[in-house]
């Protein structure tokens, strides 16, 4: 919807559209925020639509500013990366927080998270935005829930609902939706084959 407002994107094909409508709806019944309702205004809630609205600003400025330039997804993943080191710096500097106690287990996540949560994820996303552009790039969002229920049943144990997997199905259909395309106009087979006359064995 930015994408469209903003003049980036000029239209969506069936297919997009009803790729994010029913990833949209997959993600509220994961989420079924009418069992917290009061939740929705909260400062957490504001906060994650803030998040959401950043996400998709975001995509339509890699998009339009830095993925269709030539640079490597590579290179464009390291200065993010490098910028965002450095503003994170500068705010832990400004908010006055201490060091914090680091262990060996705390590197490793690091490490973990950085290189292939962070650091392959950013390369991938620039090459999706730069082959199938900003719209279609931001359903790899929808995935993030799906993960992270997959992980919690998987490493937690925790329990997982009918409406949820109902869920989960959904956002994997919008996702796939997204990704088809509409079929090639082809010619009528009489149409490319003129019709004889009797001057053609002449």
């Amino acid at each position: 919807m930015l994408a469209l407002a903003v003049r980036h994107q000029k239209s969506v094909t069936g297919w997009q559209a009803a790729g994010l409508i029913v990833g949209f709806a997959g993600a509220v019944l994961i989420f079924t925020p009418w069992h917290t309702a009061g939740g929705l205004l909260s400062a957490g809630g504001l906060e994650c639509l803030t998040a959401s609205v950043s996400y998709a600003v975001s995509y339509i400025y890699m998009d339009r500013f830095l993925a269709r330039r030539g640079i490597g997804s590579v290179i464009l993943s390291a200065c993010q990366l490098a910028a965002a080191a450095v503003m994170l710096a500068i705010a832990l500097g400004v908010s006055g927080v201490q060091a914090p106690h680091v262990t060996t287990e705390d590197v490793a996540a690091i490490v973990v998270l950085g290189i292939i949560g962070t650091g392959f994820a950013y390369v991938l996303n620039y090459q999706i935005i730069t082959s199938e552009g900003a719209t279609v790039a931001s359903t790899v969002t929808y995935l993030l829930p799906v993960v992270a229920i997959v992980l919690g049943v998987l490493v937690l144990g925790e329990s997982i609902t009918v409406i949820t997997l109902a869920g989960i199905a959904l956002v994997l259909a919008g996702v796939a939706l997204t990704r088809r395309r509409a079929r090639p106009a082809t010619e009528h087979p009489e149409s490319s084959n003129p019709p004889r006359s009797s001057f053609d064995d002449v």
